[in-house]
């Protein structure tokens, strides 16, 4: 469970970031992307590597609701992010755990905070050497857009000091099923989203 939840954190900060969105070097190779990400209304799934470990998330997005589903080590959780709670459902246990969700708006889209166009590269991604636009931010931060064929096929995060993380793409469309943030009924809930207030 912990590491689940750790994955997770790791996958927020690495793909949503802070609230503040990021435009596309006008025609440029990913402006098409950013525009899907920027629309607040997608789905992704994703497959994230931090040194040896694998994490794969699928999520959906709409406006400021989002729904997860991570599998790490094994284990398989869901996340939904509704009506400013996080509930936790682990439906081997039937089991939820809701928490408070402070920042509403971090769950939109995905943004990096003051990141530019800093312009264009090759470099290996997930076994291919791959054509890239590259964002820096103010403290030395770096997002890669890697691009394969006419699909994007994935995201490195640079941090300085931290080993870089892919995010390798795939799927990105805007289907969303009209039950996809529904909160299973009939499990048991722990409830700390009042906890510390």
């Amino acid at each position: 469970m912990k590491n689940i939840l750790k994955f997770f954190i790791i996958f927020l900060m690495a793909v949503v970031g802070n609230p503040v969105t990021v435009f596309a070097q006008s025609g440029s190779r990913t402006e098409a992307y950013f525009k899907t990400f920027s629309s607040g209304n997608y789905h992704m799934k994703a497959r994230m590597m931090e040194g040896r470990a694998e994490t794969t998330v699928e999520t959906f997005i709409k406006g400021e609701l989002m729904a997860s589903t991570i599998t790490a080590q094994g284990e398989t959780t869901r996340v939904i992010l509704k009506d400013k709670k996080t509930y936790m459902i682990m439906d081997s246990a039937k089991m939820i755990m809701v928490t408070a969700m402070n920042n509403v708006s971090a769950v939109r889209s995905v943004k990096t905070d003051g990141m530019r166009f800093t312009g264009s590269g090759t470099a290996s991604f997930n076994g291919k050497n791959l054509p890239y636009d590259e964002y820096s931010g103010t403290t030395g931060e770096k997002v890669q857009f890697f691009i394969d064929g006419n699909n994007l096929a994935g995201i490195r995060n640079i941090i300085p000091g931290q080993n870089p993380v892919d995010i390798i793409i795939l799927a990105l469309d805007q289907n969303i099923p009209n039950n996809a943030f529904d909160i299973p009924s009939g499990y048991q809930i722990q409830d700390m989203s009042n906890f510390g207030r």
